[in-house]
């Protein structure tokens, strides 16, 4: 019998029909309770005989299938899984034997937005929300308690008599010098989608006061419509309340 060239399962390209006999794998067994490369023809698979293994297999054949691994593990130094569940998502998922009731399985999964998403058993989610993101983020835990460290603001110097909100601006300490009265303009969710919740800090560094303004479309709400720096090193802040809704607050006047 000839068999054909072979190849490794997890390389294998898509097959029109289900693994015939005269395959040939390449796959890692265990042999006196160590991992070892061995090869398996398709009629081994078909037979569920490889390596003393019992049972049936699941042929690759390029369309979304699910792998029953029973009690068994996968092991390796390092381990690639790439598919969709035919939603856009990747799953890694614990269930018991009814997955369709409330409560019923754990989940942990990348949606359609790049979010990471985690699934309890009570159907709660925890999402670490990333596809807002606009440069590299790092999110660090100091100890075994999860509790985020605190981190330093960051300093942004405008100069211009016209300063633009942008989205690197998130939770910084803006740093407005100019000599001469300036304006602050918050932008539309649609010119800048800022999630809902950011906040701003901004002071008066130079001796020009600034004007805080939405742009055509954004309402602005501050106490008294007070919208002005009241003195040189006064300070405010914005919080970003609604889609094009923001609250202004600090040293302010009109």
């Amino acid at each position: 019998m000839a068999y054909r060239e072979r190849q490794k399962i997890s390389q294998m390209p898509p097959k029109s029909g289900n693994i015939e006999n005269t395959d040939l794998f390449e796959t890692s067994v265990v042999d006196s309770g160590s991992y070892i490369t061995r090869s398996i023809t398709g009629q081994e698979i078909i037979d569920g005989v490889a390596a003393g293994i019992s049972g049936s297999f699941v042929p690759y054949t390029g369309a979304t299938q699910d792998v029953d691994l029973d009690a068994n593990k996968l092991s390796a130094e390092a381990i690639y899984i790439e598919g969709t569940n035919g939603a856009g998502h990747l799953h890694l998922k614990h269930q018991n034997s009814d997955a369709t009731a409330t409560g019923q399985s754990t989940a942990l999964y990348a949606d359609l937005n790049g979010d990471l998403k985690y699934k309890n058993d009570g159907d709660y989610y925890t999402t670490l929300k990333t596809s807002s993101n606009t440069a590299d983020r790092v999110y660090t835990y100091p100890d075994a308690s999860g509790t985020l460290a605190l981190q330093d603001a960051e300093i942004v110097t405008l100069t211009s008599t016209l300063n633009n909100l942008v989205a690197s601006h998130a939770y910084k300490l803006l740093k407005i010098d100019n000599s001469a009265a300036n304006d602050l303009r918050i932008p539309t969710n649609v010119g800048v989608p800022f999630p809902i919740g950011t906040q701003i800090i901004f002071f008066q560094y130079g001796t020009g006061q600034v004007t805080i303004a939405g742009t055509a479309g954004v309402t602005l709400r501050s106490s008294g419509g007070k919208t002005k720096t009241a003195a040189q090193y006064a300070m405010g802040t914005l919080i970003k309340i609604d889609t094009n809704e923001w609250v202004l607050s600090g040293d302010l006047t009109t």
